[in-house]
């Protein structure tokens, strides 16, 4: 499994560019749990996340994606991810580690490389938005290819099997 991050010039193409993978059905990555953010500027930051009313793992993924943004970005309110995803589908999230999972769970418990978060630091600025996800089977080629002919830049991190089970187990916490 691979951690992706395509970073987009402009504060509006990677809600656009996602929303045209999807459309088209292009397959480069897992499309339904992707979020995209952006910056408006220094002081306000957006993030997309598409929630199925129908399932109950809306919140436990803004939980966790709200912790690769706390590391990589630095944006301390992720917190109120987990909050509104909580309140749209009229669930109580259920957490393993409080209300969020600590600042730096992605680097400490899973492990991702600091250099990987260096990059996406780097990658997403002021002005710019991106597309985060997680890809089953990434095709490092084919996906590079279609985003750049989108403007975007990909860049990842491959995870190990008990990197892959630590990410599993937040996903799976049992809502109540």
């Amino acid at each position: 499994m691979e951690l992706i991050v395509v970073g987009f010039q402009g504060r509006y193409r990677a809600a656009q560019v996602l929303t045209d993978l999807r459309q088209r059905g292009v397959q480069l990555f897992d499309l339904d749990q992707a979020i995209t953010v952006s910056w408006e500027d220094r002081r306000n930051f957006i993030v997309q996340q598409s929630i199925n009313l129908s399932r109950e793992e809306g919140s436990r993924w803004a939980r966790l994606w709200g912790a690769f943004i706390k590391v990589t970005l630095f944006q301390p309110f992720t917190e109120r991810l987990t909050s509104a995803a909580t309140k749209v589908t009229g669930r109580e999230a259920a957490t393993t580690n409080g209300d969020s999972l600590k600042h730096d769970w992605w680097v400490t418990d899973v492990g991702i490389p600091e250099n990987f978060v260096r990059d996406v630091g780097a990658l997403v600025q002021p002005g710019e938005s991106a597309i985060i996800t997680l890809a089953e089977q990434l095709e490092p080629q084919r996906a590079a290819s279609i985003l750049r002919d989108c403007g975007g830049s990909l860049i990842y991190t491959s995870l190990s099997g008990d990197q892959v089970n630590k990410v599993r187990r937040e996903l799976t916490t049992s809502d109540s």
